[in-house]
């Protein structure tokens, strides 16, 4: 199963969005597709905190159980006072997109 992985306060988590994790990723965005995430990405628009780390705590569900939305907040600390910012992230938001099926595979 394809996944990328992401470090967080020195441990390195496993991320991929399921089907299941996605519909309730969209429920949690309001219905909006979380390409609209990626959209305004790519249109030099910022996606929230809030909107990044939904996705984020969606993509560790596969590999990760039972991580609370807390928990990835507090995830997002450590990232943060590891010297990281939140700008960091998107790069991997865009990876997670990319092993989540949301992009053709090239062969």
């Amino acid at each position: 199963m394809k996944y990328t992985t992401l470090n967080f306060g020195g441990e390195e988590f496993k991320l991929r969005i399921t089907a299941a994790a996605t519909v309730d990723l969209e429920k949690k965005l309001g219905g909006r597709n979380p390409l609209d995430i990626l959209t305004a990405i790519e249109s030099g628009n910022l996606p929230s905190i809030s909107s990044v780390l939904l996705i984020l705590h969606a993509a560790v569900q596969k590999f990760h159980h039972g991580f609370k939305f807390d928990d990835i907040a507090n995830l997002y600390d450590l990232y943060i006072d590891d010297g990281n910012a939140y700008t960091d992230l998107l790069p991997a938001l865009i990876e997670v997109f990319k092993v989540s099926g949301f992009f053709p595979s090239k062969a």
